[in-house]
């Protein structure tokens, strides 16, 4: 790789991109630090070049032969042999090249050019630049553009017939079947020959199906029954269980082509109906009701290109742990690499897949950017159609100045030619939550947790209000709206590093409310929650409930519980407070509601429980708690109401908590935590919390060190234990561990915590 005009190369990645090559060989710093992005920025005012020799066999035998790229970032031209191939304008297209008459046995060189933005600019509209919003224009992430062969690079070549798509349409219409029929569309060099397409259904390596046609026509039609088919359900839901597909084009025993696809048998179907006059929108699985419980995914990288499967699988994981079913593409990324869906596929993460649409395309589009758009959502659907995890097609971000109609009709258009058994959505915004959110609500941001933000900014710079801790924020209002829920709902932190954790709480509190609100009116025909914004593509304050480096926010554990299948809400009206008991799993649920009225030093005020039958896929009110009087004699700032769902054996699956007031109004008194530490096995410790006081949104965390915490951010109700586990990052003994361990809650964040700290564990020794 070397830029225009000059002759020092640079070793290139691919998969990769410009910045990325440069960083490798430091020609220039990490843009992650303070604001070292706004000097990255000029690196793609150059044109930069790309260049590879390479060798090839001898393709005179076969009929067809492409050059293939499956990932262009930039106005790209493409030369093989010093012949241009053509011109790349969209990095949401695939391209190929015919290169029979151009590629020799031997020594090739091929050569992508990529043409500086200041000629780029000039050629948008004419030639239908298509990039990644997000990192061109500075869409909830900082301006990011880079340059670069962002996928892969492959010689194919063909010999008699090509397999140009597979398509696979699932019947589930007969009870304890599912019928199959996989379309295979050919492209045949010589119609006479006798060919036969083979395609086989397999389960765990053993052959269950097969079926064979003769190739007389371009596209052929195969059916192939699959008896007691294993179901691929969401995660939270059942197993996800998968199947392949191959299909093999032959000539007796010799193989021309072999294509194979991993698939999961399931139903999802969208019912739409009016209530109030408004759209709404309901999901079955299999047959079964669905809510949508997740977030909106944005790219997971500043430079997509470097992100891998591990940087996939850690994401996609912490998903399916934090009980989220569902994860919405958002349409000013990229439609993700293939790693992506088949890790969701594995999890059982639906995916709402947004076509790369945004208020980018607000504007009325010419012909040519229409046509774009068809051939984009072509490649989009052509290519993720088969997995099982796609439930949703959608038009892209109707958030801002909205998406355009004629982008949408087209979008749709392209959704009904190439897959029309799946549901399409029109546009629809992020925020503030998709299906049915509140207009008034605004997404919160939040800092990663100290050690994070401390990597990114020099001492000097840690302050909210300085500007390289402003310029990792996002969105550019983030500060303000961070401090103005301070004020509303929370007291003034003590410096900076509580700051830090009291945005957490208070994010994870705001989502909390919002996605309990939907969930007591999922009766009214709300079909999910999913809020703005799971992930994040580089260290910054931002709306995400995980940061770049995967760690988890307060609103990723949060969010654990209020997404978990078995879910106990209350809703303070009036006198009363009405309790909502949820089942989204498949089986019923029988145990009882335990409630327990405290005031703020910990006394218990009143108490009850209530037998109760949850469904599957229900949602009961089981009690009404009377608390009038209480609030009437002891004040709304000295109560606390404690909600438990208890299982048949004893066990609590999900509690949460009511205040009667704002968090800053409370009369809190100190914790007064004591903590037990005992090792759990070779490198995990169990951390057994008591307090004496209601101690509220309690946090754990290793001094200079990552772990894995089986909960966090939670509520200790005067004398009843918390056991959490904890896995640090690196192995430690017992004693190194009671060094490192830092224990905060909501009161401790405007006092000196690590003074309280010291006292904790001065009385967690005490016999």
């Amino acid at each position: 790789m070397r830029k225009a005009g000059s002759k020092k190369s640079v070793p290139a990645q691919v998969p990769g991109c410009v910045h990325a090559d440069l960083m490798a060989v430091q020609e220039i710093g990490d843009p992650v630090l303070g604001r070292a992005l706004e000097g990255a920025s000029g690196v793609c005012e150059s044109a930069w070049a790309y260049e590879k020799v390479f060798m090839s066999e001898d393709f005179s035998d076969f009929d067809h032969v492409v050059l293939r790229f499956d990932g262009l970032d930039g106005y790209a031209a493409v030369s093989l042999n010093d012949t241009e191939l053509g011109i790349s304008a969209s990095v949401f297209e695939w391209m190929e090249c015919d290169v029979k008459a151009l590629i020799k046995p031997g020594k090739n060189k091929l050569t992508v050019s990529f043409a500086a933005a200041a000629d780029e600019s000039g050629r948008r509209t004419a030639q239908c630049l298509r990039r990644q919003a997000s990192s061109t224009l500075g869409l909830w992430q900082p301006k990011s553009e880079t340059v670069g062969l962002c996928r892969g690079v492959s010689v194919l070549a063909f010999s008699n017939v090509r397999v140009r798509q597979v398509i696979i349409h699932q019947d589930h219409s007969t009870a304890g079947g599912v019928g199959l029929n996989v379309e295979v569309d050919t492209a045949r060099f010589h119609p006479e020959l006798h060919l036969e397409v083979l395609v086989r259904v397999c389960y765990k390596g053993n052959i269950l199906h097969e079926a064979r046609e003769i190739l007389n026509a371009d596209r052929l039609s195969l059916n192939l029954p699959v008896k007691n088919p294993q179901l691929w359900w969401p995660a939270g839901m059942g197993e996800q269980p998968l199947y392949e597909v191959t299909v093999d084009v032959l000539t007796g025993r010799t193989c021309h082509e072999h294509i194979s696809r991993r698939i999961g048998l399931r139903e999802f179907r969208m019912e739409e109906t009016a209530v109030r006059g408004e759209a709404v929108r309901r999901f079955l699985i299999n047959g079964q009701p669905m809510f949508l419980k997740g977030a909106s995914w944005m790219p997971a990288d500043l430079y997509v290109a470097r992100l891998t499967r591990v940087e996939y699988a850690r994401l996609v994981k912490a998903a399916a742990v934090a009980n989220m079913n569902c994860l919405r593409v958002w349409g000013g990324g990229v439609y993700e690499n293939e790693a992506f869906y088949d890790l969701c596929d594995e999890y059982g993460v639906c995916v709402w897949q947004d076509m790369m649409l945004c208020e980018a395309q607000s504007e009325k589009p010419d012909d040519a950017a229409l046509a774009a758009c068809s051939r984009e959502v072509t490649c989009a659907v052509q290519r993720l159609r088969h997995h099982p995890c796609v439930v949703l097609w959608c038009c892209g971000d109707g958030g801002g100045r909205g998406v355009h109609a004629a982008y949408a009709a087209a979008v749709a258009s392209a959704v009904r030619r190439e897959d029309a058994g799946r549901p399409c959505l029109p546009a629809m915004a992020h925020e503030p939550f998709s299906l049915g959110g509140r207009p008034h609500f605004q997404s919160l941001p939040s800092f990663p947790e100290p050690r994070a933000v401390t990597a990114y900014l020099t001492e000097s710079e840690r302050n909210v209000s300085h500007p390289a801790c402003l310029f990792h924020m996002s969105p550019s209002d983030g500060a303000k709206r961070i401090f103005t829920s301070c004020v509303d709902e929370f007291l003034v932190p003590f410096g900076f590093e509580n700051t830090l954790w009291l945005s957490q709480i208070q994010q994870a509190l705001a989502v909390k409310q919002q996605i309990m609100l939907a969930r007591c009116e999922q009766a009214d025909g709300q079909g999910g929650a999913l809020f703005w914004h799971f992930n994040d593509c580089w260290p910054a304050a931002s709306c995400s409930s995980v940061d770049a480096e995967g760690r988890w926010k307060a609103l990723h554990y949060v969010a654990r519980r209020f997404f978990a299948s078995l879910t106990i809400v209350g809703k303070h009206h009036g006198a009363a407070v009405e309790v909502f008991a949820f089942n989204d799993g498949l089986k019923p649920f029988k145990g009882e509601v335990q409630w327990r009225m405290t005031q703020m030093e910990g006394a218990t005020v009143a108490e009850g429980s209530k037998k109760v039958t949850l469904g599957p896929a229900s949602r009961e009110k089981p009690v009404a708690v009377k608390v009038g009087e209480a609030l009437r004699k002891f004040g709304a700032c000295n109560l606390l109401l404690w909600l438990y769902l208890i299982d048949e054996q004893g066990n609590p699956v999900a509690w949460n908590i009511v205040p009667f007031c704002a968090w800053r109004e409370l009369q809190s008194q100190p914790p007064r935590m004591r903590a037990e530490i005992r090792s759990w096995d070779d490198n995990s410790f169990a951390v057994i919390l008591t307090s004496r006081h209601p101690a509220l949104w309690v946090w754990i965390s290793l001094e200079g060190m990552d772990a894995r915490y089986d909960d966090n951010f939670f509520c200790l109700e005067p004398e009843r234990p918390v056991r959490v586990r904890v896995t640090p990052a690196t192995r430690l003994k017992l004693d190194q561990f009671r060094q490192r361990i830092r224990i905060g809650s909501l009161r401790d964040t405007w006092q000196d915590k690590r003074a309280l700290m010291q006292q904790m564990m001065a009385a967690a020794k005490a016999p």
